[in-house]
């Protein structure tokens, strides 16, 4: 009779608890809220005071990131409390990245930005419109928007895209090479070459289209070697609404 009781009540027991686990997640996932908080803003154009649109806006040494819409407007959630820096990065104006940001649990920290137009110089977009045709088909590939991912940066999407390119590491530390060199390639976008860093905030929502150029000789056509640095190879970003000569094949199906 005993050991019929214990079983009833274990059954009890375990009924209770298997009613009681929704309402405890639900428990868990509110407090889980509240304890962290949320980071928001406006981007604007520094000079003309316009919102800028599909801005990166990344809580650093966290991967919570969003985009602006088209009021220059973001919002970050579920960042944890306490003291965090705030990175604002778009191709065309220079990067910035904020002091630290106190940020409390169920409560919104307030982060503005006004980002400075790069300032771009147009010879090597000259240069690139003066090369006949017959160049761009020498060990050159072009993929098109269309071969993209939907969604991601550029660069991890061109692992597995183009044969050769290999690429590794994540976030800001990716890093490309071509044809298994240990050195890195170099990055021309819409003309103007810029350092990897910025190039991981580039969507490829944004491209129109990548050109890929192997060997040491097509980089220094754009930044001739210097104390000895090389580079594996050239790639070439070409944005949507971009001016200046881009390579046949380039528009997208």
């Amino acid at each position: 009779m005993r050991d019929w009781n214990t079983m009833v009540t274990r059954s009890r027991f375990r009924f209770v608890i298997l009613a009681l686990a929704p309402a405890l997640c639900l428990v868990a996932s509110t407090l889980r809220a509240q304890q962290s908080g949320k980071v928001r803003g406006r981007v604007v154009d520094a000079v003309s005071g316009q919102p800028l649109q599909s801005v990166t806006v990344t809580v650093v040494g966290a991967e919570l990131s969003a985009r602006t819409d088209d009021d220059g407007r973001y919002l970050i959630e579920a960042v944890p409390p306490g003291l965090v820096k705030v990175n604002a990065q778009i191709i065309g104006y220079h990067p910035i990245t904020t002091p630290y940001y106190n940020v409390f649990p169920d409560s919104a920290t307030s982060v503005n930005f006004k980002l400075a137009p790069l300032t771009v110089q147009l010879d090597p977009v000259e240069v690139i419109g003066e090369r006949p045709e017959e160049e761009f088909k020498f060990g050159a590939t072009v993929i098109t928007s269309d071969r993209l991912p939907a969604r991601g940066n550029v660069l991890t999407s061109l692992k597995g895209t183009v044969a050769g390119v290999d690429v590794t590491g994540r976030n800001e530390g990716t890093r490309v090479t071509i044809r298994g060199s240990h050195a890195s390639a170099l990055f021309v976008v819409d003309g103007v070459v810029i350092t990897p860093p910025l190039t991981f905030y580039i969507d490829t929502r944004d491209v129109e289209c990548v050109e890929v150029r192997r060997g040491y000789r097509a980089a220094q056509e754009f930044k001739p070697s210097i104390h000895g640095e090389t580079y594996s190879g050239v790639i070439l970003i070409w944005t949507k609404g971009s001016l200046g000569r881009k390579p046949p094949g380039c528009k997208s199906t």
